[in-house]
């Protein structure tokens, strides 16, 4: 939820223009009038009211977001899909099901890497980053996210016990995220990539107190 505070002598007339000039649409706000204004006597002591509004941003990108995705598949001549919605605050999930799902992912999931880009390029997805938005196909992204932080656990674990970098398969900017994400809540390690364009590799290194435990090991 997004807080604004607005000073206006209309309330409906300064609601209205705070939504216009924000292209929100008026079902995701409500708003309260935290001090009320005056309209003077003959045009003098006016003054204006505050007006605080709440903006709920996650069901705005929710529903705006999967119809931005729709647009994008249908223009790009994908004719038989559906998109179903997985919620879980503040990340939701985008999961196309369609006969075309391979297309879909591409090559090292190249495809639907660079749908993930257009779509946060849309929604101007920077402007709000306590939320995620995923796209998936098929639950491919799920699937292969899942087994990659199974393999960043063993390679932690021989980090830790070895003191050496371990490296971890080459993986395109979507799921890279989500392993630099998972891999650096676990003390002890930190994560680096190296490459070029979108498809790099990680390596797990171990903190120096670890690497010195391994070193006499």
């Amino acid at each position: 939820m997004k807080y604004y505070e607005i000073e206006c002598y209309d309330v409906e007339e300064g609601v209205t223009k705070f939504l216009n000039e924000n292209k929100i649409p008026r079902e995701f706000i409500s708003f309260e009038i935290i001090e009320q204004g005056s309209k003077g006597i003959l045009g003098f002591g006016k003054k204006l009211s505050k007006v605080m509004i709440k903006f709920d941003e996650f069901e705005y990108l929710k529903r705006r977001s999967k119809v931005v995705l729709h647009d994008i598949l249908e223009k790009a001549g994908f004719e038989e899909f559906q998109i179903e919605t997985k919620e879980d605050k503040p990340r939701f999930i985008l999961n196309i099901l369609t006969p075309d799902s391979k297309i879909l992912v591409g090559k090292f999931a190249q495809t639907l890497n660079a749908i993930q880009e257009i779509l946060d390029r849309i929604l101007n997805i920077e402007s709000y980053p306590e939320i995620e938005i995923l796209v998936d196909v098929e639950g491919y992204r799920e699937r292969v996210t899942k087994h990659l932080s199974e393999k960043a656990i063993n390679a932690v674990e021989s980090a830790k016990r070895t003191g050496k970098v371990q490296k971890l398969p080459p993986m395109v900017t979507i799921i890279r995220k989500d392993i630099h994400k998972f891999v650096n809540e676990i003390s002890g390690v930190r994560t680096e990539s190296s490459g070029t364009g979108d498809i790099k590799t990680i390596f797990i290194v171990p903190d120096k107190n670890n690497k010195k435990r391994g070193e006499n090991a």
